[in-house]
């Protein structure tokens, strides 16, 4: 007698459950709609900050290029050093900034002392007291800095040989093991090509690390450290004792920046007793454009290394994203 519900209430059931699966399919083939969508208009943001990132590479060059024909030196008060901190665009924004990289500590000037005609040992020993002077600017274990330095200069140049007492050759590095945490690797023996290669260096710890970077380098010839727009804990390590003079200098430099050393020894700032003025310099060729753009939500940042020749365009050297 109850048949007829019975079966009544399975085609129910059924349909039912032939509804539910048609909604599942439905909601899984919208969702995936969706997530294509998504994925679409953000690979289009990321291609656009893209060619906004290019597009403001391409525009320091004309900026690099008209600062060289405007003056006979570089400071902070130049058209290249001012920071660009907002710019809005289409659907997002874009920020930039560029760095003289040549008022930094050049990593590599620790090695091209010999092809520089020098003796090595000399130079060498003029940059290592620059650089323990820095740590001491910095606040970082004094001590550390020779190891330090010996082992950077034993990175870069092209021989075998560790510098006595604390260098570092591929001797060091192979005996690496999983447990003390560093697999076993060589020394470059060459030229660093980024600042990031500091952290393969014996000695050199994150902290320390992280504590030289925004006043360190790794350029491809020997420099000069600018004075005009060198970091004030690095343009201190200059002198053996700083001076009031020198502090005036700092405080002053954005708008009476110096056009020769001369001016710098002359007032008294630098003295006999300081750094090499070989070392120093009031011009660059070597800058580096940090860019930020976002769009939606995508966000693309490069670090481009750029070189001024003294006559023709500025070249790009070398990209990378997201770190220097």
């Amino acid at each position: 007698m109850n048949r007829p519900d019975r079966q009544r209430g399975i085609a129910l059931i059924t349909a039912i459950l032939i509804v539910s699966l048609a909604v599942i399919a439905a909601t899984a083939i919208l969702s995936a709609g969706s997530m294509s969508i998504q994925r679409t208009s953000t690979l289009q943001e990321t291609e656009k900050a893209w060619w906004y990132a290019t597009g403001v590479e391409a525009w320091v060059k004309g900026i690099l290029q008209r600062d060289a024909r405007m003056n006979r030196f570089d400071a902070l008060s130049d058209i290249w050093a001012q920071p660009v901190a907002g710019l809005p665009i289409e659907n997002g924004f874009l920020a930039g900034q560029i760095v003289d990289m040549q008022g930094r500590f050049n990593l590599n000037n620790f090695g091209f002392a010999e092809a520089a005609g020098q003796d090595n040992e000399v130079a060498f020993k003029k940059w290592q007291t620059v650089f323990i002077r820095l740590f001491e600017q910095l606040e970082i274990e004094p001590a550390q800095a020779r190891p330090i330095s010996e082992a950077i200069k034993d990175w870069v140049d092209r021989d075998q040989n560790p510098t006595p007492y604390d260098g570092a050759e591929d001797n060091e590095y192979l005996g690496n093991n999983r447990q003390s945490g560093q697999p076993p690797y060589r020394a470059a023996n060459r030229p660093m090509t980024s600042v990031t290669e500091l952290m393969a260096v014996k000695g050199v710890t994150p902290e320390i690390y992280q504590a030289l970077l925004p006043y360190v380098s790794a350029l491809p010839v020997r420099t000069t450290i600018n004075v005009n727009t060198a970091p004030e804990p690095l343009l201190r390590a200059l002198a053996a004792q700083p001076s009031p003079l020198l502090e005036e200098f700092i405080r002053s430099r954005t708008e009476k920046p110096v056009e020769n050393i001369g001016e710098l020894t002359n007032s008294g700032a630098l003295t006999g007793n300081d750094v090499d003025i070989g070392m120093l310099g009031t011009g660059s060729q070597f800058f580096q454009l940090r860019a930020n753009v976002n769009i939606g939500n995508s966000h693309v940042a490069i670090y481009s290394l750029y070189y001024r020749p003294t006559q023709g365009a500025p070249l790009v050297l070398m990209r990378s994203t997201d770190s220097e």
